[in-house]
């Protein structure tokens, strides 16, 4: 049976194969496709349709190519470009960009050589507070206490009016290069009017709150230029935690930036200061913690600060002002309760609880102001301080040099705690303050909170120390008044002729510890 191939071959060329070719290609791909269904094949397709196919020209190039096996032509780079692009257009339209100037949001839009600043800026009323603690007690805190109480000599000789207080929302908690401060929060004092008002009302003095927003991601310069002019006008930073993330994060934003660096001022951290000050009272130190257990505060519907990153992640993906209010609004609360903190700790007998001026009282102690220190230590015991005070104070009369306070103090505390750390420090006075060795020996047997080595030296001596006393008390009378007024210890007494050599009690007290 002759094929349809070999009859095709047999045929003259028709005008549309001398053209283009384009039909015998046809053909070909037909006869590429399989045997003939129902009994048709592919020699009985019409020759008018072979004949009617359209002739490539050079004027139209081909967009696409034929596949070998199907002859469907195969779809362009281009061609599935225009399709994904459609597809893409099909769905929901792409949101705007937020313009936090024209919504919700309460920032106004500044045109800087920067680029577009998006700030906001409100001031406080004379008589503002947070919780129990006015706002303008920070206007006349003092530098000197909050240097001792932050042990940081640096902070004594800054004008806390001129202090500027410092909180950033960021993009994360990792810090680094990528990690992003896109709410800057800031405050300051600010003096108003130098006279009375017109009416006789008081100046409208208070403290200015500005927030910098970043509206998106690469329009940092404006922020980071409108904090340099803050922080070259401010003579101190006060910031909570900012030492360890806030400073250091806004320094690498500056270098990203290209940026000189800000100004470095004396920095009051004052995480630092309320773990010292709260730490016999409050287990949970966060700002918000000492915002309701210190002031007296409590914040509703507040924003958790695990989710403030997702808030930010979701403005920028949709434009959904609404998203942050809250952080705004938790970053202006925590830049005010920093304001109200320092009026707190700047003046700290006539506003901290009695717990808390121990713990002040402790700090002082070692920043070295014994007098001071003293001062707040006896107003935390009349205020009913309790143990804590009383160490406090006992600690402070013992470095003071006043045993007989400091002797005190800490048999009232060991008649009322169970506490080794009293005891060691009761061993000590009787030793060498009252020269009880028997009472002395009586505690250590106790357990003084020393390593054993340690406790076992002080036993032994202190048992040396008993037995020498007890065999002095058994000698007659002259011979006893002769060996204790010219013994040490068992040492051999010196003639009447010979000079004792001065002999420091702290001296002595070394050698014997």
């Amino acid at each position: 049976m002759t094929s349809f191939k070999s009859k095709l071959a047999r045929l003259g060329p028709l005008p549309a194969e001398r053209r283009g070719a384009a039909p015998l290609a046809v053909a070909q791909a037909s006869l590429d496709r399989g045997p003939a269904v129902d009994g048709v094949g592919p020699s009985e397709a019409p020759p008018a349709l072979a004949a009617a196919a359209p002739a490539p020209t050079d004027a139209a190039p081909a967009a696409a190519s034929a596949s070998p096996s199907t002859g469907v032509a195969r779809p362009s780079l281009d061609d599935l470009r225009e399709r994904i692009s459609r597809i893409v257009a099909r769905g929901a339209p792409p949101t705007p960009r937020a313009d936090p100037a024209r919504g919700e949001l309460p920032f106004h839009i500044e045109q800087t050589p920067g680029g577009p600043l998006y700030a906001s800026r409100t001031r406080s009323l004379a008589a503002a507070r947070v919780g129990r603690a006015p706002l303008v007690a920070a206007r006349d805190a003092d530098p000197a206490m909050l240097a001792l109480l932050s042990l940081d000599p640096a902070l004594a000789g800054c004008d806390v009016r001129r202090a500027l207080f410092l909180d950033t929302e960021t993009t994360g908690l990792a810090g680094g290069t990528g990690t992003v401060p896109f709410l800057i929060g800031l405050a300051w004092f600010d003096p108003g009017a130098d006279s009375a008002g017109p009416l006789g009302e008081p100046p409208s003095d208070g403290f200015v709150m500005e927030q910098l927003l970043l509206r998106r991601l690469g329009e940092e310069e404006p922020i980071l230029r409108r904090l340099a002019e803050r922080l070259a006008d401010a003579s101190m930073i006060v910031t909570y935690n900012g030492k360890a993330f806030d400073m250091p994060l806004l320094r690498t934003r500056y270098v990203m930036n290209r940026l000189p660096p800000p100004p470095e001022l004396p920095h009051l951290d004052l995480v630092h200061v309320a773990r010292r000050i709260h730490k016999a009272r409050l287990k949970s130190r966060t700002l918000i913690a000492l915002e309701h257990d210190v002031l007296g505060r409590v914040r509703v519907g507040d924003v958790p600060g695990g989710e403030i990153v997702a808030c930010y992640a979701h403005f920028l993906r949709t434009g959904d002002e609404e998203a942050l209010l809250g952080v705004v609004e938790h970053n202006a609360a925590d830049v005010l309760a920093m304001v109200a903190l320092v009026g707190l700790y700047g003046e700290p007998l006539g506003s901290l609880a009695a717990g808390d001026l121990a713990g002040a009282a402790a700090t002082l102690r070692r920043a070295g102001a014994l007098e001071r220190a003293a001062e707040l230590a006896d107003a935390a015991v009349e205020r009913g301080g309790g143990a804590v005070a009383r160490r406090a104070r006992g600690d402070i009369a013992k470095a003071r040099g006043d045993k007989a306070r400091a002797l005190a103090d800490y048999e009232a505390l060991a008649a009322e705690l169970d506490d080794p750390s009293v005891r060691l420090e009761l061993a000590k006075l009787y030793e060498h303050h009252v020269r009880s060795f028997a009472r002395a020996l009586e505690l250590a047997d106790q357990g003084t909170a020393e390593p054993e080595p340690a406790q076992a030296r002080r036993r032994a001596r202190l048992q040396r120390k008993v037995d020498r006393s007890a065999a002095a008390l058994a000698l007659p009378f002259g011979q006893a008044a002769g060996a204790g007024a010219g013994a040490v210890d068992g040492a051999p007494a010196r003639p009447c002729s010979e000079p004792a050599a001065p002999q420091r009690e702290g001296d002595a007290r070394g050698r014997e510890e």
